[in-house]
C-alpha cells in the first residue's frame, strides 16, 4: 500500500461552506461517532482536542455545556430510534 504523502491531492479535507448550520453539522458528527460506538467521553474528547478542527471549532464557538447537551440529546434520539426500530414484528 502506498504511504500518504504531505501534499497528497486525495487527502480528506473538510471545509466550511457559507450559510451552513453549525448545529446541523455538530449533530451529524455526533451521530456518526455514536454509530461507530463512541461513548460520551470519547465524543467529548473529539471536541476538546484542537487536532480535530471541525469538532474543536464547534467546541470553541459554542462551549463545553453546548457540546455535552448535544451529545446527550443526540444519544437519546439515537437510542430511542434504535429501540423503536428493533420493536418491529417481522
Amino acid at each position: 500500500m502506498k504511504q500518504a504523502e504531505p501534499q497528497d491531492p486525495m487527502e480528506l479535507v473538510g471545509v466550511a461552506l457559507p450559510g451552513g448550520s453549525m448545529h446541523a453539522m455538530a449533530t451529524c458528527l455526533v451521530e456518526e461517532y455514536l454509530m461507530l460506538g463512541f461513548n460520551d467521553q470519547q465524543l467529548l474528547s473529539l471536541f476538546r482536542r484542537p487536532c480535530f478542527a471541525a469538532t474543536h471549532g464547534i467546541y470553541r464557538a459554542r462551549g463545553e455545556d453546548y457540546v455535552r447537551a448535544l451529545i446527550r440529546d443526540v444519544r437519546h434520539r439515537y437510542t430511542e430510534t434504535y429501540r423503536a426500530g428493533s420493536n418491529t414484528d417481522e
